[in-house]
């Protein structure tokens, strides 16, 4: 994962917690002078707390309030999570200050997200299929292709490069490298065969017009798609890191776009800002991230059929979501769903292409 979303989402961990332990309450403020008599300072801001205890005791400390989450955690999940469209619009009429902000919680949501998906990738063994694979493609001929190959040579008479390899890719189900044909000459001439090179001049002429400048492009941008096929299946931990690089950046782009969906839907509804839509659209994607990251792990764990459910899932809670967040009747809510639906797949379906792409690119 992308170093960026990692310091991205550490700091919207941040002031999450209480704090530490106040113990200068009803004393000066050690930063701007002024009385405190709760756990801050009013002027500043800052914690009325001495740190000159025992190394134990701050350690202890650091550590409880790391790992420790104070009430606005406890308050915005059960909402975002089982009362679709309540917390977008608690947020929008200005009941801030009791929930995590926006785009914290999305923030949180994708790292859990990407940091569960990319461990589930590395324990799955594709990774390692692809390396198994490879090393089966490069492995010699053994005394039975070799047979199969000498009794092929013989009742051919002769060997044409071009049928050889073919012969090769039949017998094996895979492609055949120059090592291999190699082997297979080498065969061939124990035998007394002696092998013979594909006829030359039998190659249509080239077409001077538009249509061959055509079939040239053609021609390069497949080559290029192979070579990048090639250096996947070579480099497939690398191909792995990029996508882990480019799938948390590119996937921002989500957010605004369903920012421009919504704002499509309701453009008819002057009372709703682009500022509801960006809160709304925030938290329909942090449940996502929550959802996706619960249903790899159910799947698991439990079966497939959590996927399933979870599929099943995205439009209902999708159209409660937006009943709830703008007060729309349930029909009209459910169209928009299917619109809100079908523009994410749209969205999505480009996003990975181009993940993908980007990252075969880079390898």
């Amino acid at each position: 994962m992308s170093d960026e979303l990692e310091t991205a989402g550490l700091a919207s961990a941040g002031a999450l917690s209480a704090g530490g332990t106040a113990d200068l309450q009803g004393q000066p403020c050690r930063n701007c002078g002024t009385q405190v008599d709760q756990r801050y300072c009013p002027q500043c801001g800052q914690l009325a707390a001495s740190f000159h205890r025992p190394v134990i005791s701050l350690v202890a400390e650091t550590i409880s309030d790391s790992l420790a989450l104070d009430g606005r955690i406890a308050r915005t999940l059960p909402r975002l999570l089982f009362r679709p469209g309540s917390l977008s619009r608690d947020y929008s009429e200005g009941k801030r200050s009791r929930y995590v902000p926006p785009f914290r919680l999305f923030l949180l949501s994708s790292l859990l997200f990407y940091l569960v998906v990319f461990a589930f990738v590395e324990s799955s063994g594709i990774v390692s299929n692809i390396d198994l694979v490879r090393q089966g493609e490069a492995r010699a001929l053994n005394a039975e292709e070799r047979a199969a190959v000498v009794e092929f040579i013989t009742q051919n008479g002769k060997v044409d490069d071009e049928e050889l390899e073919a012969f090769l890719e039949g017998l094996r189900g895979i492609d055949v490298d120059e090592g291999l044909t190699e082997e297979a000459r080498d065969v061939a001439e124990e035998n007394g065969v002696e092998p013979e090179p594909a006829e030359a001049g039998t190659a249509e002429p080239a077409d001077t017009g538009d249509g061959a400048e055509v079939d040239a492009d053609v021609a390069e941008v497949g080559e290029e798609i192979s070579n990048a096929a090639e250096r996947i299946l070579e480099n497939p931990r690398l191909f792995l890191a990029a996508i882990e690089n480019w799938a948390p950046r590119l996937s921002l782009l989500l957010v605004p776009l369903t920012i421009l969906a919504l704002s499509l839907i309701y453009s008819w509804r002057r009372r709703i800002y682009i500022y509801d839509h960006a809160i709304h659209a925030l938290h329909l994607h942090s449940w996502m991230y929550l959802a996706s990251t619960a249903a790899i792990g159910l799947s698991a764990l439990v079966g497939s059929w959590v996927a399933a459910l979870y599929f099943l899932a995205i439009p209902v809670y999708t159209t409660f979501s937006l009943r709830g967040a703008y007060g729309t009747g349930i029909f009209s809510a459910f169209l928009r769903m299917l619109f809100l639906i079908f523009f994410w797949l749209v969205c999505l379906l480009s996003l990975v292409v181009t993940i993908f792409v980007i990252s075969a690119l880079s390898v």
